[in-house]
């Protein structure tokens, strides 16, 4: 081979090193987007009365993210946060879930739209009545994380609290 040839065949294999490093690079970032979790759950009860306990569901959420209030306006286009625990002999639910936390209003007037939305973290607070012989309590969370310019898909996440 001359000199001409050993340097094109050197740009054709570097060439081909570079495809292979965007190629992996563009599929690491789809991973990255497709795990993304700006939103972290812990629940646990603490004990009022006798029987009676509140359950708190605890959402801490990343900066530059939000999760929606379970109340929306009739514009919103939100996903609202739904807590559904699961219903069981000798567990009863007293009220709707709390929320306890700083409710924020962001409104798109060109849109007519507006979305109740917590940033930063907030509680959703269930009182339940709990008969003796209850070990735990089961539910779930549905939600949706968005900055805003961008949403993820909406999460239903399963919890289960023991009552000590």
């Amino acid at each position: 081979m001359d000199q001409a040839q050993l340097t094109n065949k050197h740009k054709c294999k570097n060439m081909k090193n570079l495809m292979i490093t965007a190629i992996a690079i563009a599929l690491s970032a789809t991973t990255t987007a497709q795990i993304q979790n700006p939103v972290k759950w812990m629940s646990g009860v603490k004990r009022i009365e006798k029987n009676i306990y509140e359950l708190h569901i605890r959402a801490t959420i990343d900066d530059g993210w939000h999760i929606y209030a379970q109340n929306q306006s009739p514009d919103a286009i939100a996903v609202p946060t739904k807590i559904s625990i699961t219903k069981s002999p000798g567990l009863t639910l007293i009220g709707k879930p709390l929320e306890i936390g700083k409710k924020e209003k962001y409104e798109i007037k060109a849109a007519g739209i507006t979305n109740m939305e917590y940033a930063g973290k907030v509680d959703f607070v269930q009182q339940v009545r709990i008969e003796p012989g209850i070990k735990e309590i089961k539910g779930t969370v549905t939600y949706q994380s968005c900055t805003h310019e961008r949403c993820l898909a909406a999460e239903t996440i399963n919890f289960t609290v023991p009552i000590p």
